[in-house]
């Protein structure tokens, strides 16, 4: 069961990280103009497998991960080449890692093996140094005048990070839709509230794929094409409904309406009145009378998935939360060193070539003993990579024999020693899933 999944990796990574493709690359971005100690494959496996190890790594210990390449050069000589042409570089390299370091999809729970894919799209904004505030400008106020928004396409049955973009920190997610053209058809989208925009679902529905959503208030329901839905007359804790969604033009959808508990209610409405305090305005009695309710939209038949197997569904979209929270805490994400855009943007994208290489590796290996009832824990699964990074760094683009004996012993650390710890109260959101029809609706699903 392991050794085609370690020959898939070893054969990828071999490929992305082979000197005859990286060079070439290097050349044209114009980083490697003449012979040079360091040359695009040395400096590539140097910060990306560098910060792998040390996610604040300062430029000494980038002089020495080039040092362990057999590289020597002083952390002024570092400095110097985190240059434009290097941001150009590992731009490119990064472009290159989505489209190569994909991991195959592995067979998972009967509820969702109806999909080609469930995707999950979320977005993070991580603030800059004010110097990048030209390319990358933040909202400013009590915010960073410079920020880079994430935007994340993650792929839950293989585990891949499908589609990452780099944009302004106030670009606004409803506007949004350069997740669109990866989608495939028979797959199902799962957004992020921040994302509900009506022509981005018309264009989901347009690819023959299927999207979950919560609902936003300021946009119309109809149960017929006059009819408008009386969400505020709702009666039952659980129900679900026909409907148009718009008001010009309207899309049909499933409705799923679920009653939420007193004390989260609450808390929305102290968030809901804290806002309008802020604006200096008064919330209306049906803002209020909302906070009552989760109330989610859909294309799915009901014969495709059931209320309590969608809402399950929804609930693996932490799953993007837990993400972010590697990439910033432990991939160092959130720990940009040094002032200057060239060091700061190599930095960025180095770590960022670096979480896609992380996602390649651990995503086969996610559910491999799903059958013992074990999942598998991707901050312990990165921090044994993060352990093992210079043993990779040595062989990996020179030597594939090496390099695949490196893998599988990887990949037996990550199954024996980075397994999720089993919780009998709280099951997890994959245990949820399988469980859908048997657990209550406040055990299905996130409710704050």
């Amino acid at each position: 069961m392991l050794k085609p999944i370690i020959a898939h990796a070893s054969q990828t990574l071999h490929r992305f990280f082979d000197p005859q493709q990286v060079n070439p690359a290097a050349r044209k971005t114009g980083f490697v103009q003449r012979t040079s100690k360091l040359d695009g494959f040395g400096f590539l496996r140097a910060l990306v497998l560098g910060f792998l190890e040390h996610p604040q790594a300062s430029l000494p210990q980038l002089s020495q991960a080039c040092l362990d390449l057999g590289v020597a050069i002083s952390p002024q000589g570092v400095d110097e080449r985190l240059n434009e042409a290097a941001v150009d570089f590992l731009r490119d390299c990064l472009t290159q890692a989505l489209a190569s370091l994909r991991a195959k999809q592995p067979r998972l729970v009967q509820v969702l093996e109806g999909f080609t894919e469930v995707y999950f799209q979320d977005s993070t904004i991580q603030s800059l140094p004010e110097g990048l505030q030209a390319c990358f400008p933040g909202s400013g106020g009590n915010a960073s005048t410079a920020a880079v928004k994430i935007q994340l396409l993650f792929a839950f049955l293989s585990g891949n990070l499908t589609h990452v973009e780099l944009s302004s920190g106030r670009a606004p997610d409803t506007q949004y839709q350069g997740h669109l053209r990866h989608l495939r058809p028979g797959s199902l989208l799962i957004q992020d509230l921040g994302f509900f925009n009506l022509v981005s679902l018309q264009a989901v529905v347009a690819q023959a794929a299927f999207f979950l959503t919560r609902w936003r208030q300021d946009v119309g329901l109809f149960l017929s094409a006059q009819a408008p839905q009386p969400l505020e007359r709702q009666t039952s804790e659980v129900a679900e409904y026909g409907v148009y969604v718009g008001q010009h033009s309207r899309l049909a959808c499933r409705m799923l309406v679920v009653c939420l508990p007193e004390r989260v209610a609450a808390q929305r409405r102290r968030r809901v009145r804290a806002d309008a305090q802020r604006r200096g305005t008064t919330p209306s009695p049906r803002s209020l009378g909302l906070c009552d309710w989760n109330v989610f939209l859909t294309n799915l038949p009901p014969d495709r998935l059931s209320l309590r197997q969608v809402l399950a569904c929804y609930s693996l979209r932490w799953q993007v939360e837990l993400i972010f929270k590697l990439w910033k805490s432990q991939a160092g994400l959130k720990h940009l060193a040094g002032l200057r855009r060239e060091r700061v943007l190599c930095e960025l994208y180095a770590k960022m070539i670096g979480l896609v290489l992380t996602h390649f590796l651990v995503a086969p290996l996610r559910f491999l003993l799903i059958e013992q009832q074990v999942e598998i824990s991707a901050p312990k699964a990165r921090q044994i990579l993060q352990d093992r990074a210079k043993d990779l760094v040595r062989v990996i683009g020179i030597d594939a024999q090496r390099l695949e004996a490196e893998l599988q012993d990887l990949a037996e650390r990550i199954l024996r020693f980075a397994r999720k710890n089993k919780r009998k109260k709280h099951p997890s959101s994959y245990d949820r899933l399988i469980r859908a029809n048997q657990l209550n609706v406040t055990q299905l699903y996130p409710l704050a």
